[in-house]
C-alpha cells in the first residue's frame, strides 16, 4: 500500500524550517537561505516500517506576519505539522501560540511535534528542554531537539511526524 500525506513546518521567520527541510531530503546545510516568501514545497518518498512507501509533501511555510492571512490556504488537508522555533530566540518561542492556534483552527487533533531547532549554538540557547517539554505537554505534541547544522534529530523528526500522520489516518490493523 501507498500513502501521499501532507506535511507543513510552521514557526517564525528564520527559526530553520528551510534548513531543516534540505537537511532531511538533501542532507545538506547552507548558512545562507533566503527567507521563504510565502511557500516553498518539497516532495520526499519514503519506505516506512508498519506501512510501506509514503510520498510526503512537505509545505515550509514562510513564517513573516504578512502571510498569516494566507495560513489557513496553506494549511488545508495538512495531515500533521513539525511546529519549530529557534532555541537561541524568545520570540519565536513566545509565537508558538500564534501557529499552534492557526493549526488546530484548520486540522483540528492532526498530529503535531514541536521542534527546538538550533541546538547546536549551545551558549545562545535562551529556550530550556524543561519550558519546551512543558509546552509540548500542556498543548498535547511531541517534542524533538534538533540542529539543522548538524544534522541532529532532523530525520527522527521528519519519520516520527510521518508515523504519527500514518497511524492517527490508517485504520488499526
Amino acid at each position: 500500500m501507498s500513502y501521499i500525506i501532507k506535511l507543513v513546518l510552521l514557526g517564525e521567520a528564520n527559526v530553520g524550517k528551510t534548513s531543516l527541510v534540505y537537511r532531511f531530503i538533501e542532507n545538506k546545510f547552507r548558512e545562507n537561505y533566503k527567507s521563504t516568501l510565502g511557500v516553498n514545497l518539497l516532495k520526499k518518498d519514503m519506505e516506512i516500517d508498519e506501512y510501506g512507501s509514503v510520498s510526503a509533501q512537505i509545505w515550509d511555510l514562510g513564517g513573516q506576519e504578512s502571510f498569516k492571512s494566507l495560513r489557513k490556504l496553506y494549511l488545508e488537508g495538512a495531515n500533521g505539522a513539525l511546529l519549530v522555533y529557534d532555541m537561541t530566540v524568545n520570540k519565536s518561542f513566545e509565537k508558538l501560540n500564534d501557529w499552534t492556534q492557526s493549526f488546530r483552527e484548520a486540522r483540528n487533533d492532526a498530529p503535531i511535534i514541536l521542534i527546538g531547532n538550533k541546538s547546536d549554538l549551545k551558549k545562545q540557547i535562551k529556550i530550556t528542554e524543561r519550558e519546551s517539554k512543558e509546552y509540548a505537554n500542556t498543548n498535547n505534541m511531541g517534542l524533538i531537539i534538533t540542529s539543522a547544522k548538524t544534522g541532529q534529530n532532523v530525520e527522527q523528526a521528519f519519520i516520527q511526524l510521518t508515523k504519527q500522520i500514518l497511524d492517527h489516518i490508517s485504520p488499526t490493523s
